[in-house]
């Protein structure tokens, strides 16, 4: 079974757990002064608990959402599948994310950076119809018409954040240059532990690769010299750099980069090489 189908045949079935059992209340059904008392201890990001304020920054990282996309939304925990609602929500005008207080526990790390990500997503959708059909769009038929879709939309994104999150996201490296290369990259965060030895791979002129490490972020430390043979020879290093390594008999020092994702819960964090 690769890590992709043991992914999705595991992980996304316990991530998906608590949001599949929490289904008796929707949080418009909720007691209102829960609700209301919830909402007034949600903080901006920068005043948020600490567990809320880690996943934020783990889905920065990731290029799933920029801090800077957090402006204008206030986040907190609240009791809400003790009251019988869902595991969270996210207000349609009030610009609010209320995650169940489960989520407060080191043990619920990942869950909620899906989670997180998955009421983002709410906010985002809220945020694009309220400018499409103004602010009434809330409190309209349309929305209580569209919100299965919108729920589906949201569902998917969140799943496809946390396989990011098991899986890592990918690090392409693009060869644009008339002669193939040999690359040496690390993950500056790793999906996992690096347990193989440390190895060039070789991307042919014109082509791409992929590292055999997934990331959990896009700074990336890496070493490439055209192959022997080619001419002129280039090489990518950092000289009088900190990272030090022996690879495949040579020493070698990395460059470090800060590498961007395509889209959201899709692509590759690609480096892409040039030759001078």
């Amino acid at each position: 079974m690769t890590a992709r189908r043991l992914f999705l045949s595991l992980g996304a079935a316990a991530l998906l757990l608590g949001a599949a059992a929490a289904e008796p209340l929707t949080a418009d059904l909720l007691p209102p002064a829960l609700l209301e008392g919830c909402e007034a201890q949600a903080a901006p990001l920068a005043r948020a608990a600490p567990p809320i304020a880690a996943a934020a920054r783990a889905l920065d990282n990731l290029g799933v959402f920029a801090a800077d996309e957090f402006e204008g939304v206030r986040i907190g925990f609240c009791a809400l599948q003790a009251a019988g609602g869902p595991v969270a929500t996210a207000s349609c005008a009030g610009g609010v994310i209320l995650l169940d207080e489960k989520y407060a526990r080191p043990d619920q790390a990942l869950t909620l950076r899906a989670t997180l990500a998955h009421e983002m997503a709410h906010h985002f959708q809220h945020r694009n119809k309220r400018k499409a059909f103004g602010e009434g769009y809330c409190g309209s038929a349309r929305y209580g018409a569209e919100k299965p879709a919108l729920e589906a939309a949201a569902d998917a994104f969140g799943e496809a954040v946390a396989e990011l999150f098991v899986l890592g996201r990918p690090v392409e490296i693009v060869n644009a240059c008339t002669a193939p290369v040999l690359v040496y990259v690390e993950a500056a965060d790793p999906v996992a532990v690096r347990g193989t030895a440390p190895a060039f791979l070789k991307v042919a002129a014109g082509a791409a690769a992929t590292a055999p490490e997934g990331a959990l972020s896009g700074a990336i430390r890496y070493y490439a010299r055209t192959a022997p043979g080619a001419a002129p020879a280039f090489v990518w290093r950092e000289k009088t750099g900190p990272h030090a390594r022996f690879v495949e008999g040579r020493s070698i020092r990395l460059k470090e980069a800060r590498l961007k994702a395509p889209g959201r819960e899709t692509g590759a964090f690609r480096l892409r090489l040039r030759c001078p």
